[in-house]
Order: structure tokens, then C-alpha cells, then sequence
């Protein structure tokens, strides 16, 4: 199965917009920012589905050190992340991965489990950074990979959306 794969600043935003446009709920995760003291100190792992227990949702997986500079939890990754997108596969839904570095695919676990969660049958849309598109495009065969870079413009953000929602109408 080709999955959509969305890149830039405003990805994850986009695949957002997509969800919302076609109304339906998927499964997989998003990374939420938090905040320490007012300040934005990082991204929680936020898991559309109820993890199973003892496991928390939204747990911090990304930590800002200073701007510029932010490390991930691979703990959080592997331990949280990893089992929670292997069981989406089995949730009938679309599968949403969103907000993705290279960083975060460093832990074997969850690289693996987004592998998998890629190669299923499922309807897959990942939000990722740029520095994650190189590693992305190595984990399945390009014939599997639709790439869209989301644009800065709203203008075009808008135009995108629309041929977005045109081509997941077919796959969903």
C-alpha cells in the first residue's frame, strides 16, 4: 500500500486539517507541545488510542535543552510508542504518525514499529520533519511512498489540502 507522506513545518498541522476534512478518527499518535513555567520545554507523546496499562499517555518524549537543541526519551519511544502503533495496525482505522524527526528513529523499537506499521495494510500518514525524509524513504520501497512537501503559504496550504482530501477519499 502507498502511504502519504507529508514533510515541512506545517506537516503536522496538515495532516490535522486532512483528518479533520475527511471526519475521520485515526490511530497511531501526535506530539503535543507542553510547558513548563510558561515556556515551551518540549513535545508529549500523545497516543490516539488509550494505551494499555500501566502505560500513561501523554508522556514527554522530546525535551528542548535550550532552542535549537531538544533530545527524545527513548524509553518513552520504545517502551510507549512502539507496542501502542503495533497495536493500531489492528484498529480498522487509519493510522496517523504525527510529528517525526531523525532523532525519534534512532530507537530500534520504535524504528521497527514504524516499519511494520508502514508496510501494513493500513492507511498511513506521517507527519515528519526534514531531516527524517532521507531515513524515511530508506525503510520501504519508494513505489510505497507518496511524498508532499506542505508549504509555507496558506494559499497553498489550502490548494494542498483539497488534493490531499481527493487522493485519501480513494484510499479510506
Amino acid at each position: 500500500m502507498q502511504q502519504l507522506y507529508l514533510c515541512g513545518v506545517h506537516a503536522a498541522q496538515m495532516a490535522d486539517l486532512l483528518f479533520t476534512a475527511l471526519n475521520v478518527r485515526p490511530a497511531g499518535y501526535q506530539l503535543t507541545p507542553f510547558t513548563v513555567g510558561g515556556g515551551l520545554r518540549g513535545d508529549a507523546l500523545h497516543l490516539l488510542l488509550p494505551p494499555a496499562a500501566p502505560m500513561h499517555n501523554d508522556v514527554p518524549c522530546r525535551i528542548r535543552l535550550r532552542d535549537g537543541d531538544e533530545t527524545v526519551v527513548p524509553r518513552v519511544l520504545d517502551e510507549i510508542a512502539a507496542p501502542n502503533l503495533l497495536q493500531a495496525i489492528n484498529a480498522h482505522a487509519p493510522i496517523l504518525l504525527g510529528g517525526l524527526n531523525a532523532q525519534m528513529l534512532t530507537c530500534r523499537a520504535f524504528r521497527e514499529a514504524v516499519v511494520t506499521v508502514l508496510s501494513s495494510p493500513r492507511t498511513v500518514v506521517v507527519a515528519a520533519s526534514d531531516d527524517a525524509e532521507e531515513i524515511l524513504r530508506a525503510l520501504t520501497p519508494a513505489d510505497a511512498q507518496l511524498w508532499e512537501h506542505v508549504p509555507d503559504s496558506a494559499a497553498e496550504r489550502a490548494r494542498l489540502l483539497e488534493e490531499l482530501v481527493a487522493e485519501a477519499s480513494m484510499r479510506l
